[in-house]
């Protein structure tokens, strides 16, 4: 997305900008199941950095044992889940040893990451402040969210933030909501300081619920508006 008159709103006017997306459109073409995860905010650590960047490229740039987060290797962990749920209507048993999985970084550039908040970003949220990124973006953000056009949006604990934005949404199993055409999932923030293995088995078990709504290979896409 071209985020040019993004940067220019009284909002983000001034502040550092961070862009997000799809982070390996090549990777994502070819995912079984388009997933965007719909984050709270990224932010830059460096107080003297001038250039801006966009978190999709510096995701896609770098391996998973290089960025060494675990939110990261949280995503990659579910994502992995998620493709194997889709083909086998299963889900997986958790492996404690997913990171020496060789695909696993193929696996994580094959997502998108939106931010609700792209400029002025902390590294603790506030869901106040965060409110009024919603308020003043959502329709930039629901654009660059039709744009992308996932197949499942995971909301790391933003769904209580957009949820009054939403026209209509119907919840139809546990966590999950249907609104503007689009699937979404109510879950925890992927950095939240609970053991992989918990995290796991959640979100699985509640899209194992739900598999039939959001999965291609059960409901080939149409076209979202």
């Amino acid at each position: 997305m071209n985020f040019d008159n993004w940067k220019k709103t009284e909002k983000h006017k001034g502040h550092f900008f961070i862009g997000d997306g799809i982070l390996d459109k090549e990777a994502w073409s070819k995912a079984n199941v388009k997933v965007l995860f719909l984050m709270k905010e990224a932010y830059e650590i460096n107080p003297n950095e001038s250039d801006e960047w966009n978190l999709n490229d510096y995701l896609s740039s770098r391996s998973l044992n290089d960025i060494g987060k675990q939110m990261w290797w949280t995503i990659a962990q579910w994502l992995k889940g998620i493709d194997h749920l889709n083909e086998h209507q299963e889900v997986p048993p958790f492996d404690p040893n997913f990171q020496d999985d060789n695909h696993i970084d193929t696996l994580f550039k094959s997502c998108a990451i939106v931010n609700i908040k792209k400029s002025a970003g902390k590294s603790r949220s506030n869901d106040e402040d965060l409110k009024g990124y919603v308020e003043s973006d959502w329709e930039l953000t629901m654009a660059q969210i039709k744009e992308i056009n996932p197949d499942l949006i995971i909301c790391g604990s933003t769904y209580p933030l957009i949820k009054n934005k939403l026209t209509n949404p119907v919840k139809s199993n546990e966590w999950f909501y249907e609104a503007e055409g689009y699937m979404f999932v109510d879950y925890w923030h992927p950095s939240v300081r609970w053991p992989y293995k918990v995290k796991y088995y959640s979100i699985l078990s509640a899209l194992h619920q739900s598999v039939g709504q959001w999965s291609p290979r059960l409901n080939p896409p149409t076209l979202k508006h």
